[in-house]
């Protein structure tokens, strides 16, 4: 299966239920969806996987008529979905600074924890800014990667590059040093 069926999938079965969990309290809400053989879990629904998987998607040129339909949830869901944004803000915050301020070796994970940072410029995006105390603590862990950053390749798969520039999310184009 490739990348594009696989956020296809995780956006059909997030969108059959993303009324109910707009209305709902929950924060992450598990889909019921397996992942093909061989592909990671599905991640449970958020606003910011949600708005992760269109952008892949887009990377791909195959993102069909999901922005209107998010569009359309947005429109009559709007503050839940804020609401719901800006809690996934704070979450997604303390998951990566709880990343970057662990004293094991971290250099190893990176590309896969560097998820959350991507998440929280998703959002930022989607929002038109975070939080103002999500955003001055997320200014404050980007001083300290860029102090434990090593400019250098794309680190996710070559063709999303082309939806992720350097520019705005250049923490996707390098790794952290390795310590020691």
């Amino acid at each position: 299966m490739t990348m594009p069926d696989y956020d296809h999938r995780y956006l059909e079965a997030a969108f059959e239920v993303l009324e109910d969990y707009l209305k709902s309290t929950a924060l992450y809400w598990p889909l019921d969806v397996k992942p093909p053989k061989g592909a990671p879990p599905y991640p449970q629904l958020t606003p910011g996987n949600v708005l992760l998987a269109l952008r892949r998607l887009e990377a791909h040129d195959a993102v069909g008529d999901f922005p209107l339909r998010l569009r359309s949830f947005k429109g009559q869901w709007g503050a839940h979905w804020r609401q719901k944004a800006e809690r996934e803000a704070q979450a997604r915050l303390r998951q990566w600074r709880n990343y970057l301020q662990e004293t094991t070796d971290r250099a190893p994970y990176y590309r896969y924890e560097v998820r959350e940072r991507v998440i929280l410029a998703l959002l930022a995006e989607d929002l038109g800014a975070l939080p103002p105390e999500v955003a001055e603590d997320l200014a404050a862990l980007d001083r300290v990667l860029r102090g434990a950053f090593q400019e250098g390749r794309f680190v996710w798969e070559a063709p999303l590059a082309r939806v992720f520039p350097r520019e705005r999310f250049w923490f996707l184009y390098g790794a952290l040093q390795e310590e020691g």
